[in-house]
């Protein structure tokens, strides 16, 4: 079967930088300590601007690896895979606009909005299975987290507990047929027991497609916090072993972790248990804030970027969405020194 590899990620991050002061007039010391767990330890976040949409900040991000890589629009990009929090259209998605602002000419457009925070790996798997069937070569995955700017930006909504944890960005990854860096095992779950748990409301209750008053921000409320964190600590620890179990590999030979980031609670049940040390786990949680989708993409970057990873790594992609109605775990052989430089 045809090898599928991971060849390298890049990201984008807006502009505006956003601190705790944002989102509170009582001293953030204060407001931190009436904070829900959940809710803890974000320094700061970045926001996304007016003119910071999704197509832009995908395209900043493909450009970066067209130049690094050498890459030729029209002929090294077979599939566009996009999943976006706050779409630029409410009616369609952003994947064939970012095909006409690069030059590509993609076989297959996919714009995913489901499996949220985790659907790097969702969109992974999905374009490993057409690369391994033949139906592509390539595939670039692209997710944005822009709802922190676009919702929790808002002056009715930002003093809400949660709005200070999410935080804006970019992150995508190139996928191709090659030996480079392969990705040995991807794995998803769903669990519907957890759908219909996370839901736009407003004050005054309307749908989001209603005139009304007040903006539309996310409901969490202590019992749906309590249920999340209780699916979360379960389901992503299950997810990674089963990765493991289909890699060939057990939790000691990991070497890196990189996780979606919903809270530093998370981060750390997540690591304890697959008993990795805290700069094995590969996360941006305090400076970056809850990235969603774009975690993944975004803190991989970031190790790239500062040359943590090493020939041979075993790297584990993992994470949840929403409430818990799904989980997805991955598994990369990284060997990308040359990171597949043209001629």
């Amino acid at each position: 079967m045809q090898t599928v590899s991971l060849i390298k990620t890049a990201s984008y991050l807006p502009e505006r930088v956003i601190t705790n002061d944002f989102f509170c007039s009582a001293s953030i010391e204060e407001a931190e300590r009436e904070l829900n767990p959940m809710f803890r330890r974000v320094k700061q976040r970045r926001h996304v601007s007016d003119t910071e949409t999704p197509t832009y900040m995908i395209v900043e991000a493909i450009n970066k690896l067209l130049d690094e890589l050498n890459l030729t629009p029209q002929h090294d990009i077979d599939m566009i895979l996009t999943n976006v929090s706050v779409p630029e259209e409410i009616f369609m998605g952003c994947g064939a606009i970012v095909a006409k602002k690069i030059g590509a000419r993609p076989k297959f457009v996919f714009d995913f909005h489901h499996s949220g925070c985790i659907s790097f790996v969702t969109m992974l798997d999905l374009a490993k299975t057409y690369i391994q069937n033949n139906q592509a070569k390539s595939a670039i995955i692209c997710n944005v987290q822009n709802s922190a700017g676009c919702i929790f930006g808002q002056l009715s909504t930002r003093n809400k507990p949660h709005a200070r944890v999410p935080g804006d960005g970019c992150g995508i990854a190139y996928i191709l047929a090659s030996e480079e860096s392969p990705i040995l095992s991807t794995v998803q779950y769903c669990y519907p027991e957890n759908a219909e748990s996370m839901y736009g409301t407003s004050e005054d209750g309307r749908k989001h497609w209603q005139p009304g008053n007040g903006e539309l921000y996310l409901d969490f409320n202590e019992a749906k916090i309590v249920h999340t964190i209780a699916a979360g600590n379960k389901i992503v620890p299950m997810a990674i072993s089963a990765a493991c179990k289909q890699a060939g590999i057990t939790h000691d030979d990991i070497d890196f972790l990189v996780t979606t980031q919903p809270s530093a609670l998370f981060l750390r049940n997540w690591r304890e248990a697959v008993q990795l040390s805290p700069e094995k786990h590969i996360q941006t949680f305090a400076e970056l804030g809850n990235l969603f989708g774009a975690a993944i993409p975004i803190n991989f970057t970031y190790a790239i970027e500062y040359n943590l990873f090493q020939p041979n790594n075993n790297i584990v992609l993992a994470g949840f969405s929403h409430a818990g109605d799904f989980a997805a775990a991955s598994v990369i052989k990284w060997q990308a020194s040359s990171a597949l430089k043209k001629c």
